[in-house]
């Protein structure tokens, strides 16, 4: 018995000291820059400037299929899988248009100009420039699936009418953490404001 509960013991101290590890390195990688223009209770508004982006094209299928499919694609993008061969440093988030033509794409780091960037090997990844906007986000921590984000989707809506204010009826999930972080998880929803 007390061979098992050093082994128990032992197994969730490894889990927990690899966790930090992940939570350090999430807090570690880059981020994308923005401003908070105003931020409610339940909500902000933020305005964010132009950013490059790495975009791939998705087939509309099941909320984990798309994420699969497209964070493998571009991945190999910034692994390597280039005109170059460059590795290309990760930035959070990682952001999926929740259209009806959806896709997922990862930023690229500030520091390069697009026409610097390497092309990447596959007809299906582009790097284009996300142009500057504004947007309304909600934040909420856990895991996205399909339901929790249309249901993410519908509050911050809710939220908007009741300030009139106009938006896009669409939305977008940005993604902060690897998959195998089970805590302190940061997932948002955003939908870009009309005429602000």
């Amino acid at each position: 018995m007390n061979q098992l509960l050093i082994v128990f013991f032992i197994l969730v101290t490894t889990g927990v000291i690899a966790q930090l590890r992940v939570i350090k390195s999430t807090s570690e990688t880059n981020t994308i820059t923005y401003e908070i223009l105003s931020k409610m209770d339940k909500y902000e508004i933020r305005s964010y400037p132009d950013l490059t982006v790495a975009t791939t094209e998705l087939e509309r299928s099941s909320y984990s299929e798309m994420a699969r499919t497209g964070f493998s694609r571009i991945a190999s993008y910034i692994f390597g899988k280039n005109s170059s061969g460059k590795k290309i440093s990760m930035t959070s988030p990682v952001k999926m248009d929740m259209s009806d033509s959806s896709s997922m794409s990862f930023y690229l780091p500030p520091e390069y100009l697009i026409s610097e960037l390497p092309v990447p090997d596959r007809s299906d990844v582009r790097i284009q420039v996300e142009p500057a906007k504004k947007v309304a986000v909600i934040q909420f921590s856990g895991w996205a699936s399909k339901k929790v984000l249309e249901s993410k989707f519908e509050e911050l809506k809710t939220l908007l009418e009741e300030e009139q204010l106009k938006y896009e009826d669409s939305y977008s999930y940005l993604g902060y953490n690897p998959p195998y972080q089970l805590i302190n998880r940061r997932n948002e929803v955003i939908v870009k404001l009309i005429n602000q």
